[in-house]
């Protein structure tokens, strides 16, 4: 098949749902499909991919966030794009002007459109009493950028949170099927009101191919990686507090940290870790220079709460061979077999698993065999073939 794959974000901001894209088209493209990557910047998505990239006008300072306004000059390059690939399916990863356009030309031409939800938790952290200013800024943003009317905003959410969901929901009912990553995702967006989403989980594919090893011993300190956008969401700081913690309960030399990642938060880590030479910051590094950190570590630490729909950070695990020390509960896929839930997400608790794991590194072997095995369900073939399944199932009652 032609398929089309569709982006807002920025495929070089540092981010899970641009991994879990260019997993996919790589994972796509290895199943034998013509794959035709449609972002607003240009980026080498590796041998076999296609990419036409657009041309935004501006970049959202900050959120690394490319604006790409649907206007009828991009309608017009997508109409060129999709007749001379031969796209079957569209398949969208966002919700903002360049997937709506895209979805306007589906429509257009009688074509499949899925959807892949990478988050309907969206968090804006704005004080009550700006909520609604908020929110229809947000309204009026998503009108100008799309060329379609505002949804009301989703019920029982801040105002502004409400607007942002209420966005995604808007691309969803377009969309031929909707795919959530994860099955507690899933649930939410049935619970809004979809008729139909499958879960599929995501994928990860490394420019050398190359699986990690199982652990076979742990010498030496624990060594612990945290891998992330360094922002408010992912809960940077209060792991390094719980880091702090765990190192005065151990013996000197028990525990090492590493964090991999940049973001507005990541100056108050370093301040916070300016006694503990033992935590390190590597600060920003490509997709395999995350998959190096992962083999230098003895097991992955996230500490999101309440935020992530199906973390990229678990299926990197995985693919590594490294167990997953999380706080969410609602995190299923991968971390029910190679996962340690911490009791709570409090610093304290957090502090405290960090503190047991030390104290019995055979436990940490045991989670790295179990992840080896726990990433045969986001394998990059069962990913392809799964989604492959869905797209015949569009394209058998398209009207085309």
């Amino acid at each position: 098949m032609n398929i089309a794959l569709i982006c807002d974000y920025s495929l070089g901001y540092l981010g899970g749902a641009q991994t879990a894209f260019l997993a996919e088209a790589r994972a796509l493209t290895d199943a034998g499909h013509t794959v035709v990557v449609v972002t607003p910047t240009v980026h080498h998505t590796g041998d076999g991919p296609i990419h036409e990239p657009v041309h935004p006008r501006v970049v959202i300072p900050g959120l690394g966030l490319p604006l790409v306004r649907n206007s009828g000059r991009l309608r017009a390059r997508l109409i060129g794009v999709f007749r001379a690939h031969g796209i079957d399916v569209v398949h969208v990863h966002s919700e903002f002007g360049l997937v709506a356009a895209a979805v306007d030309v589906a429509a257009q031409l009688d074509l499949a459109v899925v959807h892949t939800v990478h988050t309907f938790f969206w968090r804006t952290h704005l004080p009550r009493p700006v909520q609604h200013i908020a929110a229809a800024f947000i309204r009026s943003f998503q009108h100008w950028i799309t060329g379609h009317p505002a949804p009301r905003p989703l019920a029982g959410r801040p105002a502004a949170d409400g607007a942002m969901c209420a966005i995604t929901l808007a691309t969803s009912r377009r969309a031929s099927i909707v795919v959530s990553p994860s099955a507690h995702q899933r649930a939410h967006l049935l619970r809004a009101g979809l008729g139909r989403v499958e879960t599929i989980p995501n994928t990860v594919i490394t420019a050398d191919r190359r699986r990690g090893e199982a652990l076979v011993s742990v010498d030496g300190p624990l060594r612990v990686v945290w891998i992330g956008r360094c922002v408010r969401e992912k809960r940077l700081l209060e792991f390094v507090a719980a880091s702090r913690d765990a190192m005065r309960r151990l013996p000197g030399g028990s525990l090492e940290v590493e964090v991999v990642g940049d973001g507005p938060l990541l100056a108050a880590a370093r301040l916070l870790a300016a006694d503990n030479p033992e935590i390190i910051f590597t600060g920003r590094v490509d997709f395999d220079g995350v998959a190096e950190a992962l083999r230098r570590s003895h097991i992955v630490a996230l500490t999101s709460s309440g935020f992530d729909n199906q973390p990229m950070t678990i299926v990197e695990a995985l693919y590594a061979a490294r167990g997953v020390l999380y706080v969410d509960p609602a995190l299923t896929e991968g971390v029910d077999l190679a996962g340690i839930l911490a009791p709570s997400d409090s610093v304290h608790d957090i502090a405290g698993a960090l503190v047991h794991l030390a104290e019995d590194p055979h436990r940490l072997v045991r989670l790295s065999r179990r992840a080896l095995a726990a990433f045969d369900g986001f394998a990059p073939d069962i990913h392809a073939e799964r989604l492959t399944a869905l797209y015949r199932e569009q394209l058998a009652t398209a009207p085309r």
